[in-house]
């Protein structure tokens, strides 16, 4: 544990990524640019205070054979400004400022995570959205809207996600993105379950 209380989930048996580690390339980010900021590898840091409520949620999720998988934890604000800087630069502020929370920045306080399901069977990523429906579909009840089996499923599985998440102290981010939770116990939940899952 560092002196932010800030501890690895790797430690603690949570799988996880470094989203901007790990996407370097796609967001141009140099391997010293991170390193300015902090970021070395592909480790995912968390309060130490989010620990024993993800290790709960990743015990749920395996009882439907999948585990948590957490795509970022803590950003540094220097991390966030030179993401944001990046995306702006390449032409999508708009894009950049509908995704950025640039006045709290939640993630720099390490309580705050983006998670999906990883599939323990098949032992890869379970995509809860399609890549070809573009930013929009990163914010709660896209798929409502959209008719079909493949997008029912979508958002029953989002709908899953953060009814699993909700139990356990966290509720979603301003933004109101699928993935992404505040851990913020005592609080109300902040979205109505209304699918059930289907196993």
């Amino acid at each position: 544990m560092n002196e932010q209380g800030l501890v690895s989930l790797r430690e603690h048996g949570i799988r996880g990524i470094n989203y901007y580690w790990d996407r370097r390339e796609q967001f141009g980010l140099t391997e010293a640019e991170l390193a300015e900021v902090g970021i070395t590898g592909n480790e995912v840091l968390v309060h130490m205070h989010l620990i024993d409520a993800l290790k709960a949620v990743d015990a749920v999720f395996r009882q439907k054979g999948y585990e948590l998988y957490v795509k970022e934890g803590y950003r540094p604000v220097e991390l966030y400004e030179l993401v944001y800087q990046k995306r702006v630069e390449s032409g999508k502020a708009d894009e950049a400022n509908r995704l950025f929370n640039m006045t709290d920045m939640p993630h720099a306080t390490g309580l705050s995570v983006d998670v999906t399901l990883w599939d323990i069977r098949r032992q890869r990523e379970v995509y809860l959205r399609d890549g070809n429906d573009g930013v929009d579909a990163l914010f709660v009840d896209f798929y409502k809207r959209k008719p079909g089996e493949v997008a029912e499923w979508y958002q029953v599985m989002q709908e899953w996600v953060i009814e699993v998440m909700q139990k356990h102290g966290f509720r979603l981010g301003t933004k109101r993105e699928y993935f992404h939770f505040d851990y913020r116990p005592g609080t109300q939940y902040n979205y109505p379950i209304s699918v059930e899952y289907k196993a």
